[in-house]
């Protein structure tokens, strides 16, 4: 008797500890997608401020570019301009925003919305084409005023029992 309950004991007690790792394992990837997702949408809805500025700045890693967001207002959802930036600050991913007639000033208070909070690293990079080359070629930094690269790539790492590497490329319309 005291074999067989060892026995179902131990497998529960497996059962159990594999199915905390699916869902650990599940919430890490689930977050990953929500902030590739959020990010892709943002980037797709950006536009250019001027046509000798573009007002879209990236680095390694930090991201920020006008964009159309959202907003529910009287039960109504409205468009509105904002500008918005990406970076990571410790371990926390942070989604900066600044709205309407505040977007172009860059004094004015940014509104800072925490995304998550187990992110190791997060990456940068900018796709453009090379005419000497007729390539696409990526770089790590974006200052050019008047243009947009042609396309951004995200990678992210996230914490967990193990670090699990996130990638996309958006491509902008």
């Amino acid at each position: 008797f005291v074999v067989v309950m060892v026995t179902i004991y131990l497998t529960f007690n497996t059962g159990l500890f594999g199915y905390r790792d699916i869902e650990e394992n599940i919430d890490i990837h689930q977050t990953a997608r929500l902030l590739l997702e959020r990010l892709n949408l943002d980037l797709r809805n950006s536009f250019a401020y001027s046509a000798d500025e573009t007002k879209f700045l990236g680095n390694n890693s930090e991201i920020s570019f006008l964009t159309l967001t959202d907003n529910a207002n009287q039960g109504k959802l409205m468009r509105n301009y904002s500008f918005v930036s990406y970076k990571l600050e410790g371990n926390n991913l942070l989604r900066l925003c600044r709205k309407d007639q505040e977007a172009l000033n860059d004094k004015s208070e940014t509104q800072a919305r925490e995304l998550t909070s187990n992110i190791e690293s997060l990456s940068f990079s900018f796709a453009f084409f090379d005419p000497g080359s007729q390539e696409l070629k990526w770089k790590d930094s974006w200052d050019e005023k008047r243009s947009f690269p042609i396309a951004v790539k995200a990678k992210i790492i996230m914490s967990g029992k193990t670090k699990n590497e996130f990638e996309r490329t958006i491509y902008f319309p």
